[in-house]
C-alpha cells in the first residue's frame, strides 16, 4: 500500500498558510495604534479572570452553568481576534455574535438566584422561548430603561455581516474594491473594526464575570483586580465614564 504523504488536503494547508503569514501584519497595526493595544490588553485580562475562575469554581449547578458559559466565551474571544488577526473578518464577525448572545444569555442568568440552575437544567428539545436571544435583548432592555433597541440593531448587523449569507456580508470579503477574496486578506480598517468589536465584548463581558467573582468567590476581587482596572481605564478613556458597550466606537 502506498504511502499518504499527508493527510492534509492541499488547499487546507495553504489556506491555513496563509492566514499565519498575516499574523505579523496584524501585529504591526497593533503596534502602531495604542487604543487597539489598550483593547487588546482588556481581552486578554478578560480571558484570564474567566481562566482563574475556571480553576477556582466549585461543582454546584449554579457553578457549572456560570462557569460554563464563561469558558465558552474565553475559546470564542480567542477565536474572534485570530479570525481578525489573520484576515478571515468573517469568521471574527461569526464569533462576535457568539459573545454577543452569551452576554444577553449571562446577563439574564445573573440577575436572579436560581436561574443559572433553571437554565443547566433546559434540554435542546425544551429550551424555552425566553432563552432565545430576542427575549433576552428585550428584557434587558426593560430593565436598563433602554428605548433605542441598540442591543438589536448590533446584534442585527453582526448577523447580517458574519452568520448570514447576506449581499451585506460581502463587505467583509472586499478589499476596498467590488471584488470578493477567497480565503485571507488584508483589510486594514476592517481588521481594526474587528478588534473593536471584541473590545466592546470584553466590556459587556467583563462587567458580568466582576459581578459573579464579586459575589461567588472570597478571593474573588484579587482575582479579578487586573480585569476590574482595565475595564474602568476603557471606560474612562474611549466611553467617557459610560458604561454602556453598545457604543459604535472604542476609538
Amino acid at each position: 500500500m502506498a504511502k499518504v504523504s499527508s493527510p492534509l488536503p492541499e488547499i487546507l494547508s495553504l489556506l491555513w498558510r496563509a492566514e499565519d503569514d498575516l499574523l505579523p501584519w496584524a501585529a504591526s497595526i497593533i503596534s502602531e495604534e495604542v487604543y487597539l493595544q489598550d483593547h487588546l490588553e482588556l481581552i486578554v485580562a478578560y480571558m484570564d479572570c474567566a481562566n482563574e475562575v475556571r480553576t477556582n469554581s466549585g461543582s454546584t449547578d449554579r457553578h457549572i452553568a456560570l462557569v460554563g458559559l464563561f469558558i465558552r466565551s474565553f475559546d470564542s474571544m480567542s477565536h474572534c481576534v485570530r479570525s481578525a488577526m489573520t484576515g478571515n473578518y468573517t469568521g471574527s464577525a461569526m464569533y462576535a455574535r457568539d459573545l454577543l448572545e452569551t452576554e444577553f444569555l449571562l446577563g439574564y442568568l445573573l440577575d436572579e438566584p436560581g436561574r443559572p440552575e433553571e437554565w443547566l437544567r433546559t434540554t435542546p428539545g425544551s429550551n424555552p422561548e425566553k432563552y432565545r436571544p430576542h427575549a433576552l435583548r428585550k428584557y434587558l432592555d426593560n430593565r436598563d430603561g433602554f428605548k433605542e433597541q441598540r442591543r438589536k440593531l448590533r446584534y442585527q448587523a453582526i448577523s447580517s455581516l458574519g452568520s448570514h449569507p447576506s449581499v451585506a456580508s460581502f463587505e467583509l470579503k472586499r478589499d476596498g474594491g467590488r471584488n470578493i477574496n477567497s480565503g485571507p486578506f488584508k483589510q486594514r480598517n476592517i481588521f481594526e473594526l474587528c478588534i473593536q468589536e471584541a473590545a466592546k465584548c470584553s466590556l459587556a463581558l467583563g462587567s458580568l464575570l466582576l459581578i459573579f467573582c464579586n459575589g461567588d468567590f472570597d478571593n474573588g476581587r484579587e482575582m479579578s483586580s487586573r480585569l476590574a482596572l482595565l475595564l474602568q481605564r476603557s471606560r474612562l478613556k474611549y466611553l467617557g465614564g459610560e458604561k454602556d458597550s453598545t457604543t459604535d466606537t472604542l476609538r
